[in-house]
């Protein structure tokens, strides 16, 4: 007598079938994609170089856990800090000991300056690497500039397992090698500490944030207030950067700093005993670099008066600024 199939079996069996048939779907349009992305490479991009480029990050980010000499766990280091560092010859691979890609590994390419990671990658065009689940459609990771603007590109995709700690999903790596302008890298005060119930310039701070998906370099920029300017300098000659979605805390004493509030990795010393001359009651901030200046006016009016509190940007590139409850570090 034949069984009759239960509302459970039934749903199993369909669940079976909608798998496999993903798995169908994505191997031919990945078969599909990855053609038409060689095809339009050489039609658009005769005799360039531009389709191998992609190709072969793509096959370096993919091959490997990466490393630095024997220590696979390259995304546990610093750009420019400390020994070993991310510049001294790293090879980045994204995969963990299973073979998915890594989200710890993905978020550390944020660490790497653009420049820097375009030259260990060995690309000499501009370059954007990209990680999507597929479901859910998002995107998980982000380095590289933005190839929207630009008039030539060539993209190599692969699918593979995503591992995000917690789930493994199916996902798609895709790198794009394209010709525009490398894209900006500004970066924007959020936070100010001006006058701290602690007396003294030591725990006076200011929080600048980096909303790039890449890492940049702090030194180059400079703070001042009404009275003076000061550089952002750095100790035994390191190269600091503050990685890309990340907040980096200038003041005259990271230690002090770390002391009175947490030990934040990106902490950064102006060259001189106070910020500026000082930050008073009533006073205009600037941080800037090159021909790029950001500037912020307050007055004791706008709250953060000796209380303990700070004066904190609604965003990152908001107008408004409002008096809040410290969080160095968080954006």
């Amino acid at each position: 007598m034949r069984r009759k199939l239960r509302k459970d079996d039934n749903g199993v069996t369909h669940v079976i079938e909608f798998t496999i048939a993903l798995t169908i779907f994505v191997l031919l349009v990945q078969a599909f994609t990855s053609s038409m992305n060689y095809r339009i490479g050489i039609d658009l991009d005769n005799n360039d170089e531009r389709v191998v480029m992609a190709r072969e990050v793509v096959s370096e980010l993919t091959g490997s856990e990466g490393k630095i000499g024997e220590a696979t766990n390259w995304e546990d280091f610093e750009f420019g800090v400390g020994t070993p560092q991310l510049k001294d010859g790293a090879t980045v691979g994204l995969l963990n000991a299973n073979g998915e890609l890594d989200k710890d590994k993905c978020d550390a390419l944020q660490k790497f300056p653009y420049t820097s990671l375009r030259k260990e990658l060995e690309v000499t065009q501009n370059l954007r690497i990209e990680i999507s689940t597929l479901v859910p459609d998002e995107t998980v990771c982000l380095w590289g500039g933005n190839p929207n603007s630009s008039t030539i590109s060539v993209k190599s995709e692969k699918y593979m397992l995503y591992n995000d700690g917690t789930n493994i999903l199916p996902a798609i790596l895709t790198v794009t090698v394209f010709e525009g302008a490398n894209p900006s890298n500004k970066i924007y005060m959020t936070e100010i500490m001006y006058n701290p119930t602690d007396n003294g310039n030591q725990y006076e701070w200011v929080e600048v944030y980096n909303p790039n998906p890449f890492a940049i370099y702090i030194t180059s920029w400079t703070i001042e207030d009404l009275g003076d300017r000061d550089l952002i300098v750095s100790d035994d000659d390191d190269t600091l950067t503050i990685p890309g979605n990340k907040a980096g805390i200038l003041t005259t004493s990271p230690t002090v700093f770390k002391e009175t509030y947490v030990n934040y990795a990106y902490v950064f010393s102006v060259e001189d005993t106070a910020i500026g001359n000082g930050l008073g009651n009533s006073e205009t901030i600037t941080l800037s670099r090159g021909n790029y200046a950001e500037t912020f006016s307050y007055t004791t009016s706008d709250g953060a008066n000796g209380n303990g509190k700070s004066l904190t940007r609604s965003c990152y590139n908001c107008e408004a600024w409002n008096e809040a409850v410290t969080s160095p570090g968080t954006v």
